[in-house]
């Protein structure tokens, strides 16, 4: 079914471009000539969403005492940071439509990437056409939604944004030869650190991101608007293509192997990631490692932590650009920052590499948002709230000061949470189902835990759970496993998150008819992560524990 606006939406836009007058640009990397709609100021606050994409948790303010991400952990210093947030399935596509419509995967009915929701699930709003139509421009740079057949191949434009969705000109060359080898040659890598003046356009994607949207923010400082901009970055994502220099904050020498490198033995085989997507590449391919179990060498696993750790910080350096610009045209005080990734990645943790499961260190992702007046402290005389830290730098470790909750959140939570906190009209909760309901929001906005204290995060609250999932083409590892296509898809592993366990459930399902069978249990996990936190082992099948399984089962089937 095709998607057509409907009246009130054409009202909408009539209005907005019969009100509004167009700002010229120069220079864009939209075109030359581009127009930026200047709209009068709604009266809210603005809103700056970062997103990021595949990093875990591994961050300074997240505890990791190994990565260098200053900037991030200034940002966490002035914010109020979720130390248990999750998304509701651990691959780009599916997540980013999920959190940016307010609806979980089985609502939007993506598992994979080739398909649009507003033609195959319903004509879901989205979060910016949310802020859009209260009277904010509205901006992407980078990669927000997924670019493809899941955003209509235009980032959903015109619908959420108001001007188009920038792309880095240099974003075609990152799964190119662009790597060089001890050969010499170019090659298509996992691992690829770069010289930035030898690369095509010599510029690489996220600093083109943080130079346009500080440019963006330049303009609407300027104009007096109301802004929400939306800034995706692609690291850490693969390939591991950064500047060289990084490499020098982790010498291999410091770096170690995952603390649990091995599969788990009693864990089902229908729950296993066989991280296809790196085997592709070319570096990997060399080694050799045999499909599905075979773990990669020791040697390499340590080149792989070392450069997703110096991605991480490459990364730092363009939020803190970015967040320097923003304080430095006095937009802080009026801004809300919230900053989050997509989904998380293994690094060899249970012999797994990439995203693609339940495990936590797939769903669990970091998650703060910075509200002046609400979460930042007080400054000194001359201080800047967002100064840019140099991580080569010697500016001492310090732990994490600001406020953080440990309370379990789910991204599908971010619109209404990102709503209220600009004092737009709240979002109508879903009912079940929704595809005929075009707003609500199918997660409860977290705005109330901001003012309860930790001791008391569960008082008046009754849901304390998140919930994931991941579909899979069989009970065994295939060479689909990591991303079956819709039609392939035979189970899903639906899964929930508590403070104290991980419950999943392995059970049929029929792709044709969107339904899954709760009476087709094929596997089920279950960790109690007060005692065992890395999730190594899986007691559902210990008797001690039956009772307690088959209450959760009965939990998570409805």
């Amino acid at each position: 079914m095709a998607w057509r606006p409907n009246k009130l939406c054409i009202t909408r836009l009539f209005l907005l471009s019969f009100l509004l007058c167009w700002l010229f640009t120069a220079g864009s990397a939209y075109g030359e000539n581009t127009y930026l709609q200047k709209k009068t100021t709604p009266g809210g606050m603005n809103v700056l969403l970062v997103i990021v994409d595949d990093l875990r948790t591994t961050l300074g303010c997240y505890g990791d005492s190994v990565v260098k991400s200053p900037n991030i952990d200034q940002l966490a210093s002035q914010s109020l940071l979720f130390t248990n947030a999750y998304a509701q399935q651990a691959v780009c596509a599916p997540s980013r439509v999920s959190f940016l419509t307010g609806r979980r995967p089985d609502t939007t009915r993506l598992f994979d990437f080739h398909s649009y929701w507003r033609k195959h699930a319903g004509n879901f709003s989205t979060l910016p056409q949310y802020f859009k139509e209260h009277g904010y421009v509205t901006m992407s740079v980078g990669k927000v939604f997924h670019p493809g057949i899941s955003s209509n191949h235009s980032d959903d434009y015109p619908y959420s944004w108001s001007v188009p969705p920038f792309h880095p000109s240099s974003e075609k060359y990152e799964n190119t030869k662009t790597c060089k080898g001890k050969d010499g040659q170019l090659h298509e890598n996992l691992i690829c650190p770069v010289n930035v003046s030898d690369v095509p356009e010599g510029t690489l994607p996220d600093i083109q991101s943080t130079k346009e949207a500080i440019r963006l923010l330049n303009v609407v400082k300027e104009q007096n608007t109301s802004f929400f901009l939306a800034v995706g970055y692609h690291k850490p994502h693969i390939p591991f293509r950064f500047p060289e220099e990084f490499l020098k904050l982790y010498p291999i020498e410091n770096i170690t192997l995952a603390p649990d490198p091995d599969i788990p033995k009693n864990l089902p085989p229908v729950a296993y990631n066989p991280w296809t997507d790196i085997r592709k590449r070319e570096d990997v391919k060399a080694l050799n490692v045999s499909f599905p179990y075979g773990p990669i060498p020791k040697h390499f696993q340590l080149l792989i932590r070392q450069s997703y750790f110096s991605s991480v910080s490459y990364l730092d350096t363009q939020v803190g650009e970015l967040l320097s610009s923003l304080e430095d045209l006095g937009l802080s005080d009026s801004t809300v920052i919230v900053f989050v990734s997509d989904h998380g990645w293994s690094l060899g943790e249970h012999g797994e590499w990439a995203k693609y499961s339940n495990f936590d260190v797939a769903t669990r992702v970091p998650l703060m948002f910075y509200v002046p007046g609400m979460t930042d402290s007080a400054l000194q005389p001359q201080q800047k709230r967002f100064q840019y830290i140099d991580p080569f730098s010697n500016i001492p470790r310090r732990k994490h000061q600001g406020q953080s909750k440990h309370i379990p959140v789910e991204l599908v939570s971010l619109f209404p949470t990102i709503a209220e906190l600009a004092n737009l009209p709240l979002l109508p909760a879903c009912p079940r189902p929704s595809f005929h309901v075009e707003l609500c929001s199918e997660g409860a906005s977290i705005v109330p835990y901001f003012s309860v204290p930790n001791k008391d995060e569960n008082d008046g609250f009754t849901e304390t759970v998140a919930y994931s999932s991941y579909p899979r083409p069989a009970d065994t590892p295939q060479i689909n496993s990591d991303l079956p296509d819709l039609k392939d898809i035979r189970i899903m592993g639906y899964s929930m998150r508590t403070i104290a366990f991980r419950y999943t459930v392995w059970v049929g399902y029929d792709p044709k008819s969107f339904k899954a069978n709760f009476s087709d249990i094929h596997a089920q996990e279950l960790y109690l992560v007060m005692s065992d936190p890395n999730q190594d082992n899986n007691i559902c099948n210990n008797s001690m524990h039956t009772t307690h399984a088959e209450k959760l089962f009965g939990h998570i089937k409805h």
